[in-house]
């Protein structure tokens, strides 16, 4: 069997067999540093070839219509590692990628707000990241305006200029905007662009995160530019579920401490 042909079927099976798995990255304060939110990344645990990252299965995923289990799959693991952080005290959001396959599906809304109720989190806990460059198709504006009236976050995910948000946005009910590593980590010769990044969504309301954060450097330009939030290498590196509950109890004092 061709190479590409092996990989689409056994994609097809693997949110099935619960090979589809989530790594989480930190998301910090740009204030203070401290961990206010982590986001739930994609990786697929093949029995032969090991953990596989996004790169090598998503864009298969994209073309074959194998996205809408994979989206199905970490939106469970996102609630669910959002439910055992409430458990252990620890109230801090969880921010998912939505493809917009998943979007298109009339029940998605009810799918995301059954999927709250099973787990018993607060809506406010998920944030729901749109990645596509594209403009979300019709049926997304009722969908988000849905479960943003429950309290879900809806952020737009690796934006490269004022312009491009402005297309993609739309009508939707935006509440975050991340801006694209592209830029972060040439923020020096970027600084224009990230400013008005910047006060575009502040005179909209909506929070701002950097996104590949690398450099002490990069840092501090953040936190100068007013962003309120950023995700990167330098506050930590993708880990397994347990492993980021760890470094979230490390942060908030230990086991000693109550809030984890």
């Amino acid at each position: 069997m061709h190479g590409n042909q092996r990989v689409v079927r056994d994609l097809r099976r693997a949110a099935v067999r619960g090979e589809i798995v989530a790594e989480f990255q930190s998301q910090v304060d740009a204030r203070d540093g401290r961990t206010v939110a982590v986001e739930a990344l994609s990786r697929w645990r093949h029995p032969q070839r090991g953990v596989l990252g996004p790169q090598h299965f998503i864009p298969i995923a994209e073309e074959t219509r194998s996205m809408d289990a994979i989206g199905d799959a970490m939106l469970r693991c996102a609630c669910r590692f959002a439910a055992d952080l409430t458990s252990a005290g620890r109230r801090i959001e969880v921010a998912v990628n939505v493809a917009a396959v998943q979007l298109e599906r009339a029940d998605f809304a009810d799918r995301v707000l059954d999927r709250l109720r099973t787990d018993g989190i607060r809506p406010e806990l998920l944030m729901l990241e749109l990645t596509e460059s594209r403009p979300s198709p019709a049926a997304a504006e009722d969908n988000l305006r849905r479960v943003r009236a429950h309290g879900v976050g809806v952020s737009l995910d690796d934006v490269r200029s004022v312009e491009e948000a402005e297309f993609r946005a739309g009508a939707l009910p935006i509440t975050e905007l991340k801006v694209d590593r592209s830029l972060i980590q040439h923020v020096t010769e970027e600084r224009t662009e990230v400013a008005r990044l910047v006060r575009f969504a502040r005179d909209r309301g909506l929070r701002t995160v950097a996104e590949g954060v690398e450099t002490e450097l990069q840092w501090e330009a953040v936190r100068e530019l007013g962003f309120d939030r950023a995700q990167g290498f330098l506050f930590g590196r993708p880990s397994t579920p347990e492993r980021m509950t760890a470094r979230l109890r490390a942060e908030a004092g230990g086991p000693a401490q109550s809030e984890l």
